[in-house]
């Protein structure tokens, strides 16, 4: 079904997911149609607000969002239970989750007059409608630790005595019979779990172990029939990525063979099923699993899905953002892809300051699947492609254009639209398809050429070049418009052209790798101008019933420059359910190990990474973690140059936040940022929102804890974050950024600890950068140290400009990024 007249401003991942028979969005396709209908609807719906109409067109299932648990909060401890209490009264069957031990509140069926009503109770923080989530979706280990290692000692500087740590995965579920998930050579389940095993109807056969620890489902239904068996992959490829333990020679059918194995083997796995094979996930479920993994005694949670760039929600409605603030208060590191809506300027998801950001990269190895022209010269292509066709170049080639109908638009044809192209003209002939029009993905025109005979396709396209998609048994492969001219240029000064399409090879040690994957959603982050007073009643319907608070529509360039990390997330394998058909080729098994793409793909990566450090350092928290990653990332490819983006322009924070992830760097990064409760305090206040609201949505707030008078948007920039980024920047009065670092170098026993760190600047021409002091002398463990930034500029800067500080004691180096905007907001970047 094609997308109504009214289409969302970015739907790059429908042009990327849609796409693919080896994408888990492919794999239910009902669920990318209903997502895409669903989001197309209510952006047209965003545009043409009635709110004296809403009560008649907004009824349906509805968050209340109470802030802190009710244990937490006082004379509010009573709320929860009375609004509860007074719901049921009058709709029995109105409760969908009620929240309690994480955070407050519930989701429940009501009318449009009954979430007003709610909204203006005593506790209530905002009312908003159930959101619909949709997924963000070995070598890639081997690939970063050969590009990121560096020395760790024998004897680590942290805390000694490590632990096992525990991931919490909110995705599809989980296939437990994987050989990654073998708990053979792990110890007792640590004593610290809270959790369950949940396995409802498929206790007969579903099995939590040493590795599975936990699993809960969430789907619709009576909870005996829910389970949280994986039926569509990608949980399990996730889950996987992130620590599966080492299985040795797998492969999709002979590609990509070698060692499959998570960036934490030896961390357990908590489950929690919130999507299933039929729907998307609600924001009422994901908030039930956040309040569930928070009791259960996790330690860092992973989520590779998020809403789409268009649709993101301000924070008190955003059901993740929402969920991770309460699980960082509880000592959990929140890792969440950055979403699939690149490379638009902006479209980052997930971008709450507690939470740790993911994009996107490619790693060192190509599938590659190569055109061989009759004049022996070979194009170089990518896809997965198993077709069984001859080697040599005796297929007769076409350009799509030559073979249109009558009455049909040039276009179209060369696009390889649907009832476009000549059957009889392309019957037999391996042809070349545009790829321009974004209503018909590559499927289509796959399906399209073969409905007509078609022996193969070669598309045409620069940003599907770079991630292969998986055409199963029919000859197809991806090209760059350089190639793509080349081959044009053959077939018309050649009297009988003839071409064939080589099948996949996997080569490693690609060069340059990394680059920053086309679809990867780019920073900066945007955030509301202001939140003013109002009457809720005038809101549009996606942001509505927010208690005493208006959300103003006008956006500025945040200050934020997330995303905050990149991780391979481009044609990763990893492991997959054992009952697939879709991937399954004729007359073979169903593939145990699968390749994927996405942001999805990436998070997981991190989420290892995270489980590493937060083992070897069990103290150490969230923002420290945080800090850890992304102040040791690299920023140059295997070329020893800059990383670039798909285009092959240097990348900048908007594109990868610190850079590339590390490995081995976190372990041991020297000196962290601990960005405290006060930071998030402080972040809340400067966002707009009002004292009466942050004390109900704080676990606990410090005696005598106020917003400050002044409170602006810009001293966000002043939040203890591992980067730095300044919005609305005035080269008149410059901006002045306060700093702390902590030294986690050395131990408590005062061994080792005493060092001094120099810094090193790097700054964009037109920009004066001062630290104050250039020294910072550290004497014992866990001492603090702070800094000024000093930023001004002799001449208005004319676009956004980027650079980095590093502290440095000759044994670690702690490199912070900064991002500045001008003072007119303008997003107008320039990369080279």
């Amino acid at each position: 079904m094609a997308p109504g007249p009214c289409l969302p401003p970015h739907f790059g991942w429908i042009k990327l997911f849609a796409d693919s028979k080896f994408s888990v969005d492919n794999t239910m396709k009902p669920l990318i149609t209903f997502i895409f209908s669903l989001t197309s609807f209510f952006f047209c719906v965003s545009l043409f607000p009635e709110p004296g109409a809403a009560a008649a067109h907004n009824d349906g299932v509805y968050i209340v969002y109470m802030g802190a648990p009710a244990s937490l909060k006082g004379s509010l401890k009573d709320d929860h239970a009375q609004l509860l209490d007074s719901l049921l009264k009058r709709k029995q069957d109105a409760l969908m989750h009620n929240y309690k031990n994480g955070f407050s509140g519930f989701a429940a069926h009501l009318s449009a007059e009954e979430a007003r009503s709610i909204a203006e109770k005593p506790g209530v923080v905002s009312v908003f409608p159930d959101p619909v989530l949709q997924l963000h979706t070995t070598r890639s280990w081997d690939f970063l630790k050969y590009e990121t290692s560096v020395m760790i000692e024998s004897n680590p500087s942290s805390d000694s005595n490590s632990m096992d740590a525990i991931i919490g995965i909110l995705d599809t579920g989980i296939w437990p019979e994987s050989e990654s998930f073998n708990d053979e050579t792990m110890g007792p389940i640590p004593l610290r779990w809270n959790g369950t095993c949940a396995n409802g109807q498929d206790s007969s056969t579903f099995n939590c172990n040493k590795k599975i620890i936990g699993a809960r489902s969430y789907g619709a239904g009576e909870i005996k029939s829910r389970t949280p068996r994986d039926m569509m992959g990608h949980g399990t490829h996730v889950a996987s990525t992130a620590a599966g333990v080492e299985v040795k020679d797998v492969s999709y059918y002979g590609l990509a063979a070698g060692a499959a194995k998570g960036g934490s083997p030896g961390s357990r796995l908590a489950i929690y099923q919130v999507f299933s094979s039929q729907n998307g996930s609600h924001g009422s479920t994901v908030l039930a699993a956040f309040d569930d993994a928070i009791a259960d005694g996790v330690d860092v949670l992973s989520l590779s899905f998020g809403s789409s760039s268009f649709l993101e929600q301000e924070f008190i409605n955003d059901p993740i953002a929402l969920g991770a603030f309460h699980a960082v208060q509880n000592g959990i590191t929140v890792v969440c892809s950055a979403g699939n809506d690149g490379p638009n300027p902006g479209s980052v998801v997930n971008s709450a300051p507690w939470i740790l950001t993911v994009a996107a990269s490619t790693i060192d190895r190509v599938f590659e699947s190569d055109v061989f022209l009759g004049n022996n010269k070979v194009i170089k292509g990518t896809g997965i492609n198993f077709a069984n066709i001859q080697n040599s170049p005796v297929y007769p080639i076409i350009y799509a254009k030559s073979a249109k109908k009558s009455g049909v638009e040039e276009n179209a044809t060369r696009n390889c639209e649907p009832n476009s192209m000549d059957q009889e003209i392309i019957k037999g002939k391996i042809v070349v398809c545009d790829n321009e029009d974004s209503l018909y993905p590559q499927i289509n025109k796959q399906d399209e050429v073969k409905k007509l005979g078609g022996i193969g396709v070669i598309l045409i396209d620069d940003e599907l070049r770079g991630v292969a998609f998986n055409f199963g048994t029919f000859p197809m492969t991806v090209i760059s418009s350089k190639d793509g001219a080349k081959v044009l240029s053959y077939i018309n000064s050649t009297k009988n052209p003839v071409a064939t399409i080589l099948p996949t090879t996997a080569p490693t040690n690609y060069k340059p790798a990394p680059t920053i994957a086309y679809f990867s959603s780019r920073g900066p982050s945007t955030i509301p101008k202001n939140i003013l007073k109002a009457n809720p009643s005038v809101l549009f319907h996606s942001t509505l019933f927010l208690p005493k608070l208006i959300l103003i529509k006008l956006y500025q360039m945040g200050c934020m420059s997330q995303p905050d990390i990149a991780a391979p997330g481009v044609n990763i394998l990893a492991a997959w359910i054992g009952n697939d058909t879709v991937q399954t080729l004729k007359g073979k098994d169903p593939p145990l190990y699968n390749v994927l793409s996405g942001t999805s793909m990436a998070c997981p990566h991190v989420s290892g990474i995270a489980a590493a450090v937060k083992s070897r350092n069990p103290t150490w928290s969230p923002s420290a973690i945080r800090s850890a990653i992304m102040t040791t990332a690299a920023q140059t490819n295997n070329m020893k140059a800059p990383i670039t983006t798909e285009k092959g322009t240097a990348a900048t924070p908007y594109d990868f936040g610190a850079g590339e992830v590390s490995t081995t760097g976190p372990l041991q990064p020297g000196l962290v940022y601990e960005t405290t409760a006060i930071d998030y305090l402080n972040f809340l206040c400067y966002h707009g929102y009002n004292i009466a609201t942050i004390k109900i949505m704080a676990n606990s707030i410090p005696d005598g804890f106020t917003c400050p008078e002044e409170s602006s948007i810009d001293l966000i920039s002043n939040i203890n974050y591992p980067s730095i980024a300044i919005s609305n920047f005035d080269e008149k009065a410059g901006r002045r950024v306060n700093r702390t670092l902590t030294n986690v170098s050395g131990n408590a026993k005062m061994e080792d600890a005493k060092t001094v760190y120099n810094i090193s600047i790097d700054a964009p021409a037109g920009l004066d950068v001062q630290v104050v002091p250039d020294k910072l002398h550290f004497i014992k463990f866990d001492e603090k140290s702070s800094y000024q930034v000093n930023f001004s500029a002799a001449n208005p800067l004319k676009k956004d400009v980027f650079g980095s500080i590093t502290w440095s004691n000759g044994k670690y180096k702690v490199r912070s990024t900064f991002a500045i905007s001008s003072k007119s907001g303008s997003v107008a970047l320039d990369k080279k």
